[in-house]
């Protein structure tokens, strides 16, 4: 009978482990999704006027839009990350304002 029981213990404590990284996971990416609203929505509207004008000319394109969209993905989802990591440290329970 004491297998069972500490078969059964192992169980909780994997899905305990389990929801946890769902809860970590499902924070991050509100937390992403919240800071890729306070990026423009085309390259267009982020580039800056200070730009050379040979570097202006690559966020024109099809493929700029697309690579921009990458681009600001990976900074929110990084920035995500870290801002996930800092709550786990200060105790807080919703994403960072």
């Amino acid at each position: 009978m004491m297998p069972f029981i500490e078969l059964e213990r192992r169980k909780e404590q994997l899905d305990a482990e389990e929801q946890d990284a769902i809860r970590k996971e499902q924070w991050i990416d509100d937390e992403a999704a919240r800071l890729l609203t306070f990026f423009p929505d085309t390259l267009d509207e982020f580039r800056a006027s200070l730009l050379h004008p040979l570097a202006s000319k690559c966020c024109f394109g099809g493929k700029a839009n697309e690579e921009y969209r990458d681009f600001i993905l990976n900074l929110a989802y990084h920035q995500a990350n870290e801002n996930y990591d800092l709550q786990v440290l200060l105790k807080w329970e919703e994403p960072c304002q």
